[in-house]
């Protein structure tokens, strides 16, 4: 058991409510929770109140007491493993996993969560400061960030993309092929809305910048803007209002869901 600094404090506070929270879904009390997790029931107590975080493998325990199905360790991974992200990104990649709606508007990259391997390696390559060692950290941290998909209840996505996202080219023709592909996937998956807004549309608002727009349960929504450098999470109503605004009339400009998979199919078949 460890004390928790400055930087992790609010996640862990927010790791506490969760915990709670999945305690209560199950109807186990603190003791019973302790026993079934073989813990002690003042460690529940301290975690659950944010005064002290815990071990990843403490938290696969409480996770498989609570049948959680991975997600208080997914919460924890995001949190406090800092594995392949950067400090100012943690906080929104906690806020993924606990998401119950997810609205991602890109004109640069394909977004986090939905980037297959071959895509995070070429991107992260044309950097001339990342070592291989840090590369392969990144390609982990996508892939614990990526897990929230396969849960049985994952959040709804809404994402927009300009189509120079997709038209972007590699070295490796094989790796914007296999990014397309698992987009158009993605696009047929029930809680995925996928559109692109297409690059003769006349001047939108997107051409600001990137964002994405979460709703956390208990935490209310927030939106994430992020530059080369840094990253900034907002949670101002005002603020918020005006980025749902910006996302409404982006989906006006896009292809509707299945004219923007035809024109992703389009842009996958012309790529040699």
């Amino acid at each position: 058991m460890k004390v928790l600094g400055d930087g992790q404090a609010a996640a862990g506070r927010r790791f506490g409510k969760l915990l709670k929270k999945s305690r209560g879904q199950a109807g186990l009390s603190q003791q019973e929770l302790a026993a079934a997790a073989m813990v002690s029931q003042s460690l529940i107590s301290d975690i659950e109140q944010g005064k002290k975080g815990t071990r990843r493998d403490v938290v696969v325990r409480l996770d498989n007491a609570l049948a959680a199905r991975g997600a208080l360790v997914d919460f924890w991974d995001a949190a406090f493993s800092g594995v392949g992200m950067t400090s100012y990104f943690r906080e929104a990649a906690e806020a993924e996993q606990s998401a119950s709606v997810i609205r991602d508007y890109s004109h640069g990259l394909v977004p986090g969560l939905f980037q297959v391997e071959q895509y995070v390696r070429a991107i992260n390559e044309l950097r001339p400061e990342a070592s291989s060692e840090e590369i392969e950290q990144i390609v982990k941290g996508r892939h614990l960030r990526q897990k929230v998909l396969h849960r049985p209840s994952p959040p709804t996505f809404t994402v927009v993309l300009d189509e120079v996202v997709l038209c972007r080219r590699f070295r490796d023709p094989d790796v914007m092929r296999a990014q397309i592909d698992h987009l158009v996937k993605l696009s047929y998956h029930p809680r995925t809305t996928l559109q692109v807004v297409p690059i003769d549309a006349e001047g939108h608002p997107g051409l600001g910048g990137s964002f994405t727009l979460m709703e956390v349960p208990g935490s209310g929504e927030f939106v994430y803007i992020e530059s080369q450098r840094t990253g900034l999470s907002l949670k101002q109503p005002d603020v918020v209002a005006s980025y749902e605004r910006i996302f409404a009339e982006l989906r006006g400009a896009a292809l509707p869901v299945t004219a923007s998979r035809l024109r992703m199919e389009e842009i996958r078949g012309s790529i040699t």
